[in-house]
C-alpha cells in the first residue's frame, strides 16, 4: 500500500472543520458530510494518493472530547475506534496508540497500555510476519467495544442511492470506485459485516486488473487507485478482528490471492501443496 505523508496534510483541514463547528457538522467544499446524498456529492475520483478516506481525525477528537470529560471508559472506546480506522503508516498508527494508552492510563492501568502497545505492534506470536515472540498472546483490550458513530439504517440507504445515482453518470469503471464510498460509510460507522458484503466481490472484480487496463476502460493506475483504497478496507477489517496492526499485510496479500485463485489456488487442482485457504 502507497501512503505517504500527504495523508496527514489532507485530513488537516476536515479535522479542523469538525473541531471548529463543535462536530455537529463537517463541510469540504460547502458540502455537509453528515448527509449523505452530499457527502457523495463532495467526493471525486482522485485516486487514494492524496486523502485518507476514513474519520480517524473525528475518531481522536472524540478521543479528546471525553478525557477532558473525564469519561476514560468512553475515551478507551472512542480511541479504540481510531486504532481501527486509522491509517497505518508509522506516524499515525504511533499516535493512535497514544490515545488508547491515555485513555487506559486515564483510568488509572498504566501495565495495561504497556501490554496494548507491544500488542498493537507485535500482536500474538502467531499472526506476527515474520514471527514475534515478544507480542502477548491476547488483546489487551478484547472486552473493548470500540465507539463508531451511531447512524441510522436509512442514512445508509440514502448514501447508497446517492452513489448508485452517481455511479450512472460516470464512466464504467469509476462505478468501482464509488463503490468503496459504500464500504467506507459502513467502516466508519464499525458496520464491518456489512462493509465486507459490499467488500468481498468488489474484490473479487478489482483484484483481476492489478497492473493493467481493465475491460471498463480504467487504466493502470486508476486500478491500482481502487485496489489501495479495497487494501484500506481489508486492513481496518483486519484491526477491528484481531486488535492489532501486526500482519496486516500478509493478510491483504492473502486476500487478494485467494479472489484471484480461490481455495485450489495457482494451479487450478485442489489437494496440492498451493491449495489456499480463505482468510475472511
Amino acid at each position: 500500500m502507497r501512503w505517504g505523508a500527504s495523508i496527514l496534510l489532507a485530513v488537516v483541514p476536515l479535522f479542523a472543520a469538525f473541531a471548529a463547528d463543535g462536530g455537529s457538522a463537517v463541510t469540504e467544499r460547502g458540502y455537509n458530510l453528515l448527509d449523505p446524498a452530499e457527502m457523495v456529492l463532495a467526493v471525486d475520483y482522485s485516486g487514494t494518493r492524496f486523502a485518507w478516506p476514513l474519520e480517524y481525525a473525528q475518531a481522536r477528537q472524540r478521543v479528546m472530547t471525553f478525557l477532558e470529560e473525564g469519561d476514560a471508559e468512553s475515551a478507551l472506546a472512542a480511541a479504540r475506534a481510531q486504532f481501527i480506522i486509522c491509517p497505518i503508516d508509522e506516524t499515525s498508527l504511533t499516535a493512535a496508540i497514544l490515545s488508547v494508552s491515555q485513555a487506559i492510563e486515564a483510568a488509572g492501568n498504566a501495565d495495561r497500555a504497556a501490554a496494548f502497545e507491544r500488542f498493537a505492534r507485535s500482536g500474538p506470536a502467531d499472526i506476527s510476519d515474520p514471527p514475534d515472540t515478544t507480542g502477548h498472546a491476547a488483546d489487551p483490550l478484547a472486552d473493548v467495544v470500540a465507539h463508531f458513530p451511531e447512524r441510522s439504517d436509512d442514512y445508509y440507504a440514502q448514501l447508497d442511492a446517492a452513489v448508485d445515482a452517481r455511479a450512472a453518470v460516470s464512466e464504467r469503471w469509476q462505478g468501482r470506485w464509488y463503490e468503496t464510498d459504500k464500504v467506507f460509510a459502513r467502516l466508519n460507522g464499525g458496520r464491518m459485516d456489512e462493509a465486507l458484503v459490499i467488500l468481498v466481490p468488489l474484490l473479487a472484480e478489482s483484484v483481476r486488473y492489478i497492473d493493467r487496463q481493465s475491460d471498463d476502460g480504467a487504466t493502470p493506475q486508476q486500478n491500482q487507485d481502487i485496489m489501495d483504497r479495497i487494501e484500506i478496507a481489508l486492513s481496518v477489517i483486519y484491526r477491528s478482528r484481531t486488535g492489532t496492526a501486526a500482519g496486516v499485510d500478509s493478510f491483504i496479500a492473502a486476500c487478494k490471492a485467494y479472489a484471484l485463485y480461490g481455495p485450489a489456488g495457482p494451479d487450478g487442482r485442489m489437494g496440492t501443496a498451493d491449495d489456499l485457504r480463505p482468510p475472511l
